[in-house]
């Protein structure tokens, strides 16, 4: 089924500080999305950034950021511009996050905190750039918690007007599988629920490996319907493209109440006419 001339580009994200469990899960997954023929992927490990807490500056917003054309952390300037940009390029993610203390770990909120500046209340130059965008949410757990963060996840992807995939059973890997509404797995029967394998075949005690074999039968079936919906998502727009038929502008506000620094993005809407500044005074 290779086809050079059509493809989709997957990100895969790795949550996780360490280069271990959540990694394994987050490339078995990209791995089955290249297996289709119709994918090329991406894959980076937000520890090996550094990525600092989110401190509601707010100068990331449009009425403070700069109209440079870039969109970046502005408090600290950490790495969270290259991660932004490789998520721009992508036409769908793969997220993995592993579970601590029953929620998501801290290293993978920073990322989805930052994350607002494509969300509709920064109106900076990525505002609404991830509508429409296919992501397929991984956890990994010793044994349980993905029932907190998982919907957690969920929320923060629509929240930013991303499509949150589910697993659905394809053949060669039917059911049974750990999830059919997502990408949860544990490493409970794992030989050691720290190792880089624990959630594989090869890496669970029990014969037959029931745990590790349902935990990779899902991980491919989400990364299979991910690159499905993009493919749909991205061939669909090129269609409607050439029928010129044109889908209503993402736009966030048509007015604004707090006055734009100079140089501002907002500032810049401003002057062409597509914001309206308004003073609640």
């Amino acid at each position: 089924m290779e086809n050079e001339g059509f493809k989709v580009k997957i990100l895969g994200v790795n949550g996780s500080a360490r280069h271990a469990n959540t990694e394994t899960a987050v490339q078995i997954a990209l791995k089955a999305a290249e297996d289709t023929g119709y994918a090329q992927t991406d894959y980076l490990c937000l520890g090996d950034y550094d990525l600092r807490p989110c401190t509601g500056c707010m100068k990331c917003f449009g009425w403070q950021a700069p109209d440079d054309g870039k969109v970046y952390c502005r408090e600290f300037n950490d790495g969270f511009g290259e991660i932004l940009e490789r998520v721009m390029a992508s036409d769908a993610m793969l997220f993995g996050a592993p579970v601590y203390v029953m929620g998501v770990n801290a290293l993978s909120r920073v990322f989805m905190e930052k994350m607002h500046m494509a969300g509709y209340f920064s109106v900076t130059p990525y505002y609404g750039r991830l509508t429409h965008r296919p992501v397929g949410l991984i956890t990994v757990a010793g044994q349980s918690g993905h029932e907190q963060i998982l919907p957690h996840m969920y929320d923060w992807a629509i929240g930013l007007g991303m499509m949150p995939m589910t697993a659905p059973p394809r053949p060669p890997d039917t059911l049974p599988v750990t999830s059919v509404n997502g990408g949860p797995v544990v490493a409970v029967d794992a030989k050691s629920i720290y190792a880089k394998n624990a959630i594989t075949k090869a890496g669970t005690r029990t014969i037959p490996p029931t745990q590790g074999s349902r935990n990779e039968r899902t991980l491919r079936n989400l990364a299979k319907n991910v690159v499905e919906m993009a493919l749909i998502v991205k061939a669909g727009k090129e269609e409607l493209a050439k029928k010129g038929i044109k889908l209503p502008e993402i736009f966030s506000f048509k007015k604004y109440s707090v006055k734009p620094k100079r140089g501002s993005f907002v500032e810049k809407l401003m002057k062409e006419g597509k914001l309206q500044y308004v003073s609640t005074k």
